[in-house]
């Protein structure tokens, strides 16, 4: 609860609306650095040899100098990327040309009578859409959706929760061919197929992102638009065999974790009757640990031996915990109570880390389904990173589990990663907050989970490996 309270607490910075001007790309990098260097939990680790890295950054001082506007965003990442961090994160927060000014598409059109409109459209697609399956402090946006004279639907902002979308920006057109044109939340152009399923959702494929429809209301029940959203991204459940069962799960970011839910809760009876359990977490970047916990009775044999964690104190963590005080629930006193004490703790403590526990570790008890699989296969590889990581190295504690594929992503040393204001609005940052109580004898970063079965290039099939496998 704690990590989940602190995460959602730093969501408060992450859309800010600046009223600064552009920095010049020198001023841009120096900001860069103080944050970094000041804020960042792995810095002292990932910069011990200190004669390499001033170099380095001199080098790239010095490349501000000749640097071109539009090519200042390269010389921010060269240096981003020295930290080989996957938290670590920088990207225009609007699209800037040479000049600095922003670039976008308009339509014309009057949002109200729009809305009154939809009451009689005979259009199936017209209409007021929604992204409510968005990564955790991504834009949440309202879409109007309307067909221009060439018969291509265009979807423009009525409402977004990013200060860098406004209304009547065109966010996406959808043509007769099925190909989409998508602007991301940077506003660069993204291309590809897309799907629409039941006049209610839309799914842009090679972006993996869906619109549902809210106006006029869908007719498809919650649960039918949950149940095809998992099928959109791919998750899944099914009997391989008399013996064997596969769960497929391609992310646990935080809106899936009711998609998992039930999953598991509508296959139980078969969960619980099998012999054999694959578990598919091939490309699943994490999201929160919540997503993964339903299944722990299943796969585990034993209680969870969990390593604590240390947050470095930061004005950004302070400001975010502040604000989650002002705005969390009058039922919530008790919880109210204890984020105060971290926001003491933080404050006397700036600059330094802090474990908020007062402990190295914690003993996580599972208790183990009265029925469940006798043997569990977990298939992962490079792509598998933060809280998809993070399960496992839980399921590796389990007798009766075993890893197969690959070496994980090996980003699970920092975490809990937010978005912070470096003092250039035309950029988003983002940085984890707190290093794990594992280092420095337990890295993971940039080594990975090992798997206790590689999978080379010569196994085709990965799920059928691990069928022959668990019923040879």
């Amino acid at each position: 609860m704690i990590k989940t309270i602190l995460s959602i607490a730093v969501l408060f910075v992450s859309n800010i609306v600046y009223a600064q001007s552009v920095c010049e790309c020198s001023d841009a990098l120096d900001r860069l650095i103080k944050k970094i260097e000041s804020e960042y939990p792995g810095f002292e680790e990932k910069t011990k040899d200190k004669i390499l890295y001033n170099n380095f950054k001199q080098q790239l001082k010095d490349q501000t100098s000749k640097a071109e506007p539009a090519k200042c965003l390269d010389i921010l990442k060269k240096y981003t990327s020295f930290f080989r961090d996957g938290h670590i994160w920088i990207n225009p927060a609007t699209s800037i040309s040479a000049k600095g000014t922003t670039s976008t598409n308009l339509i014309k059109i009057n949002i109200e009578r729009f809305r009154k409109r939809l009451k009689v459209s005979p259009d199936s697609i017209e209409g007021i859409w929604k992204n409510r399956f968005e990564w955790t402090g991504g834009p949440v946006y309202e879409i109007g959706i309307t067909k221009n004279n060439d018969g291509v639907q265009v979807g423009f902002v009525i409402n977004s929760t990013s200060a860098f979308w406004k209304p009547n920006e065109i966010k996406f057109r959808l043509y007769p061919d099925g190909k989409y044109e998508f602007y991301a939340f940077d506003k660069t152009l993204k291309t590809g197929s897309y799907e629409i399923y039941n006049h209610s959702i839309i799914y842009f494929k090679e972006l993996r992102a869906s619109f549902i429809k809210e106006m006029p209301q869908s007719n498809l029940t919650e649960e039918q638009i949950k149940r095809k959203i998992a099928d959109f991204y791919g998750f899944g459940a099914k009997k391989l065999s008399g013996e064997t069962m596969l769960i497929t799960l391609p992310s646990f970011d935080y809106p899936f974790v009711d998609i998992i839910t039930g999953l598991v809760a509508n296959n139980r009876n078969l969960i619980e009757d099998c012999k054999n359990l694959i578990i598919d977490v091939r490309g699943n970047s994490g999201g929160t640990d919540d997503a993964y916990q339903i299944l722990l009775p299943y796969i585990m044999s034993n209680s969870i031996r969990n390593m604590g964690v240390e947050y470095l104190a930061s004005p950004t963590l302070v400001d975010g915990l502040k604000k989650y005080i002002k705005t969390a629930g009058d039922n919530k006193e008790k919880e109210i109570d204890m984020v105060k004490r971290w926001v003491g703790l933080f404050e006397k403590n700036m600059g330094k880390f802090v474990n908020v526990k007062d402990s190295t570790f914690s003993l996580q008890k599972v208790v183990p389904s009265e029925k469940s699989p006798v043997n569990v296969v977990i298939l992962t590889d490079k792509k598998v990173g933060s809280s998809a990581e993070s399960f496992v190295m839980k399921a590796k504690q389990s007798k009766k589990v075993k890893i197969a594929g690959t070496v994980t992503s090996g980003g699970l040393d920092y975490a809990a990663a937010r978005m912070f204001d470096f003092g250039c609005p035309e950029y988003l940052l983002q940085l984890p907050t707190y290093r794990s109580l594992r280092l420095p004898d337990y890295p993971i970063d940039n080594i990975g989970m090992q798997p206790d079965i590689y999978l080379d290039k010569n196994v085709k099939d990965w799920v059928q490996f691990a069928l022959e496998y668990l019923e040879q």
